[in-house]
């Protein structure tokens, strides 16, 4: 996935996309008078709180207070950062983003690149339909034989576009030929291969069940093929190189069919193959997600944790599964997830246990999952003597080792207390070993930019004074000038909707009203805030009829006048009273004697 993209891309995808498209392709909407309803998509509810305002492009819901622009809603509906959203719309309205050049050599042109790009994606989507019409049309084939055999449900063949590499050395490359790709574009997708002896080009793929592999979009982006035969004399998986689309280290197996359900369920299921991910999806797990051929790496972990904090390893109970689990663990547990451990009896995977026990007993082996430390004491007391000082050492030793890795210094320091009860251990010798783990350069994770919180202010008076000047200014161009005479810039407070009224008021005296709504769709990107995305989804100029718009004006100004001059006020009765010097209390109390006179100005206005 390319990170950067340009400015005047995202302004492309952007007019390009009509938000009341986009919502209506997840929910449906309702036209009420100039803008949409539905119910809210983030939350339940029986009544539709969810608006969408055509003419601003944005969306809010007044139940849970979410809203935004496209990108916004694209992002928090799919799960998914601003590069990832940009992708997904641009795909939508037909924009193509190019990828980032580095370096100033003679390589090929950004929108050469975009171009080649989109090009191995339409290969592999042309393949992975192939593949899946070669199963159905070929019943009799030795794939089709092993998908009977396996047990795989039609609907999980359907659902997951399972296919079928014919036993031939050049029939997808002829079908690819057929449907206009060139030699060379049919090498760079990586489903061919080159005998640089013979300079021969020949199917990576041969009589192999063929499994896509999506990126986070749904895209297709590459292949892994299992073998069909029972001594085959090559790998028993062929994987997809690396290329431009498809990164190993960065993708997971099915993820944009399981990241809804990661989310309703609140955890993810982590297996170790497809068909593993096959089966926990196909018993009702569709939370299930695996690596994609090869280990698991920090890329991964960190595009979980986008969508949960909870993770259930689901790998096999040989010695192969329980190294690849421990690997895990170092990866994930600085990285702050709960963890916990599926097992099943007999040293069976999840494929197998389901064929053999079925869904039901899937279930309880999942709700019986125990934690990483439950799982790790278990294994070390049936490695380890307890009885013996040097086995209970080990022990300690090989927990530490786990614990020591943990993000959070609160969870460290539970996990090290309990073994120490566990273990019949004094607290102070296994936290003195803890110790000792923290300070060796054990696995440390890249830290991770974390943007600031966003703190909404409560509702008060004065809040809701700029809230309804905001309003008032976008729609009246004429506000704004009056405002700039009338309230000074040091009693707008310093919020999001402040810098908001800020920023209109600069913009009508600039001459350019007409866009002060589309600056502000900017900010609510860039600074989500509910009160401001309310404002611009719900506006409308008609809210504010003449006869009650001086009215209004006049009654924020002196809300918002009257309290600056009470914290004036305060501030200097404060300082009054701790201040040594009398020359300064004696400024201090003038300051003081004119604040209050204006406060009973601004009293006797608001009578008259």
């Amino acid at each position: 996935m390319e990170r950067f993209i340009p400015d005047d891309v995202i302004n492309e995808i952007r007019s390009r996309c009509d938000i009341v498209d986009i919502v209506s392709g997840y929910i449906p909407l309702k036209r009420t008078g100039g803008r949409f309803k539905a119910l809210c998509p983030f939350h339940n509810e029986k009544t539709p709180s969810f608006m969408v305002n055509q003419e601003r492009q944005i969306y809010h819901c007044f139940g849970c207070q979410k809203g935004g622009d496209v990108f916004r809603f694209v992002m928090e509906k799919e799960g998914v950062d601003f590069p990832n959203a940009a992708h997904i719309l641009a795909s939508k309205c037909g924009v193509l983003i190019p990828e980032r050049q580095h370096g100033t050599g003679t390589g090929k042109s950004s929108d050469e690149s975009g171009r080649q790009r989109e090009k191995l994606y339409k290969i592999h989507e042309e393949l992975a339909s192939w593949y899946s019409r070669l199963l159905y049309e070929h019943p009799d084939s030795r794939v089709a034989e092993y998908v009977r055999n396996r047990g795989i449900p039609e609907e999980s063949l359907k659902g997951f576009r399972l296919g079928a590499a014919p036993d031939a050395w050049d029939e997808s490359l002829k079908f690819l030929n057929g449907k206009g790709y060139g030699e060379e574009d049919i090498l760079l997708a990586g489903v061919a291969i080159r005998n640089e002896e013979t300079r021969r080009i020949y199917d990576r793929f041969r009589n192999r069940l063929v499994f896509p592999i999506w990126d986070e979009q749904g895209r297709v982006v590459g292949f892994s093929a299992r073998t069909v035969e029972k001594e085959s004399e090559g790998a028993k998986y062929v994987n997809s190189p690396e290329t431009q689309i498809f990164k190993k280290s960065r993708i997971l197996y099915a993820l944009h069919m399981a990241r809804d359900a990661m989310r309703e369920k609140k955890y993810a299921v982590l297996c170790e193959g497809q068909l593993d991910v096959i089966a926990m999806h196909s018993a009702g797990f569709t939370n299930s997600v695996a690596p994609q051929g090869t280990a698991f790496t920090e890329d991964q972990g960190r595009i979980l944790r986008r969508y949960t904090e909870k993770v259930f390893l689901c790998f096999d109970a040989d010695e192969a599964g329980m190294k690849a689990s421990l690997r895990v663990l170092e990866i994930l547990l600085p990285l702050g997830f709960e963890v916990k451990v599926i097992s099943f009896p007999n040293g069976k995977d999840p494929d197998e246990f389901l064929k053999t026990n079925g869904p039901g007993a899937l279930k309880v082996s999942v709700e019986n999952a125990i934690s990483f430390y439950d799982h790790l004491l278990s294994k070390a007391l049936k490695e380890f003597d307890v009885n013996s000082p040097f086995g209970k050492n080990r022990i300690v030793s090989e927990l530490l080792f786990y614990i020591s890795k943990m993000e959070s210094s609160v969870v460290r320091s539970g996990f090290a207390a309990k073994l120490a009860l566990d273990l019949k251990l004094s607290e102070n010798v296994v936290f003195t070993e803890l110790n000792k783990k923290l300070e060796k350069p054990y696995y440390q994770p890249a830290a991770a930019p974390v943007p600031p919180p966003f703190i909404e202010i409560p509702e008060t008076a004065v809040s809701r004074a700029e809230e309804v000047l905001l309003e008032i200014c976008l729609g009246h161009g004429d506000v704004g000038k009056r405002l700039s005479e009338e309230l000074p810039i040091e009693m707008i407070s310093n919020t999001p909707v402040g810098r908001a009224l800020n920023t209109v008021i600069s913009y009508t005296l600039n001459g350019e009203w007409e866009n002060s709504s589309k600056a502000l769709l900017e900010q609510v990107c860039d600074e989500p805030s509910p009160a401001l995305s309310r404002i611009l989804a719900g506006t409308e100029k008609e809210n504010f009829s003449s006869d009650r718009l001086a009215k209004a004006v006049n009654d924020c100004l002196f809300i918002i006048k009257k309290r600056n001059l009470e914290l004036q006020t305060e501030s200097l009765l404060r300082d009054i009273e701790i201040c040594q010097d009398e020359n300064e209390k004696n400024r201090m109390r003038s300051l003081c004697i004119e604040a209050r006179r204006k406060l009973l100005e601004l009293s006797k206005l608001r009578k008259s």
